[in-house]
């Protein structure tokens, strides 16, 4: 099986983190890179890791998420529905929600009810067989 060869540049956008980090991982054989023999800069080529890579600090984020409630409001005004959070972006605090919504920042949902959940995150994550977090 061939493993995509990309620059440094595309790496760190594939992967989501910044180019600094992917030379990091590179010095320290956490990802494979080799100088691409076409090139007359010398450029380096990496070679992407399979699905479920995580970098240091989102492996850091993700055992620490797991610990928390995975609702959240999307908006400051808290007025609403909660969502269920899929992802965070590393550079800034842009979270991804299931149902598609995309939110400014992230703010506790401690104390909400069940009722206040979002029905299509609510569903995805049933579907998914996510934990809802009903204690």
């Amino acid at each position: 099986m061939t493993m995509d060869k990309v620059t440094i540049q595309e790496a760190s956008r594939r992967l989501n983190v910044s180019q600094r980090d992917v030379r990091e991982y590179i010095r320290r054989g956490t990802l494979q890179a080799e100088r691409d023999p076409d090139s007359s800069t010398g450029r380096w080529l990496v070679e992407l890791p399979g699905d479920g890579w995580e970098d240091d600090f989102k492996a850091f984020l993700n055992n620490m998420a797991a610990a928390q409630t995975p609702w959240w409001w999307a908006f400051d005004n808290k007025i609403g529905k909660v969502h269920y959070l899929l992802q965070v972006g590393i550079e800034e605090i842009m979270p991804d929600f299931l149902c598609g919504l995309r939110g400014e920042n992230l703010y506790s949902s401690d104390g909400h009810t069940a009722d206040q959940r979002c029905p299509e995150c609510l569903q995805a994550a049933v579907s998914q067989k996510l934990p809802l977090w009903d204690d």
